[in-house]
């Protein structure tokens, strides 16, 4: 100190000089962030998996660099990336399960889209159009389309209490896509409209089972679950209600749904085999109104 103290000069360059190193170290350079734009994941066919449409929800993107988890993303997204420079981009497609907002996950049944170089660069967007698959069917998933209305037989059964039966319609206006649809016409007298799927067994053991089905609706429907079980009483689960179509902004659009049996199909005390049922939500006298109910590629997706 008392070499600073006859050269007061230096002790300021000194001082000058300890300040602007603490200030790097308390604020250093901030690094300039790489944006991948992903807009919309799709999916194409398999050939493999005969998993029938390829018609899509897929809501968020789960993003991974080089293997780590990025995050999140609701779609469309602007992602920022810390990183710049060839990495593994690895884009998992994610679903709302049974419709509910706050139940996201990284679909089981698609594959990831995976770009091994993918080019990062610093400041600029990247744009990325993801298309995917379904896994190929295997030893370890199995794929069942249930009802897709191309034939001109209908597998579905109406419930032998329900007033209207569902039929396959050809015009245009109700066909979602294909040459048929699923139709039941609800009248302002009817109050029981549900028909059901054939019945098949499906696995347990926390085994991921789901259904798949496109539906544009002028009432509520109600998904359920029938466990045919052996040696205990059967089990009848109402799972899910799908909400109206006609109470959307676009009501002339379809919807798609991924519906979430496993927790069904797992807990069935001895179950020999399941059906799915659907029901319409047909309001008390005083709100009943004509409507319809039109619905298409019904599909079961499981583990083995």
């Amino acid at each position: 100190m008392k070499f600073f103290k006859n050269h007061p000069i230096l002790f300021i360059l000194a001082m000058a000089s300890l300040l602007h190193s603490s200030c790097d170290i308390i604020n250093p350079d901030e690094q300039i962030p790489s944006y991948i734009q992903i807009d919309s994941i799709t999916v194409g066919t398999n050939l493999n998996a005969n998993a029938g449409s390829t018609s899509s929800n897929i809501v968020d993107a789960w993003v991974f660099i080089d293997d780590e988890m990025i995050g999140i993303f609701e779609l469309p997204a602007k992602i920022p990336v810390l990183s710049s420079g060839k990495h593994k981009l690895t884009i998992g497609p994610g679903i709302l399960i049974s419709t509910v907002s706050t139940l996201r996950e990284n679909y089981l049944f698609y594959n990831a889209y995976i770009d091994n170089d993918f080019q990062l660069n610093e400041g600029e967007i990247t744009q990325v159009n993801p298309k995917i698959t379904y896994r190929d069917a295997s030893s370890t998933y199995e794929y069942i389309v249930v009802e897709d209305f191309e034939q001109a037989f209908v597998v579905l059964d109406s419930f032998s209490g329900s007033q209207q039966p569902i039929t396959k319609t050809k015009d245009p206006q109700k066909v979602f896509e294909g040459s048929g649809s699923g139709l039941v016409s609800i009248l302002q007298s009817d109050s029981v409209a549900v028909f059901k799927t054939p019945n098949y067994e499906l696995p347990g053991s926390g085994k991921a089972v789901y259904l798949e089905v496109n539906y544009k609706s002028d009432f509520a429907i109600t998904i359920g679950v029938f466990a045919n079980n052996k040696g205990y009483k059967n089990e009848v689960v109402d799972l899910v209600t799908l909400l109206s179509t006609t109470d959307d902004e676009d009501e002339k659009a379809w919807k798609k749904a991924y519906i979430e049996l496993t927790s069904v199909t797992s807990a069935a005390a001895n179950p020999e085999d399941f059906y799915i049922f659907f029901s319409a939500r047909i309001e008390n006298d005083a709100l009943r109104k004509n409507g319809e109910l039109l619905i298409d590629n019904i599909k079961l997706l499981y583990q083995k």
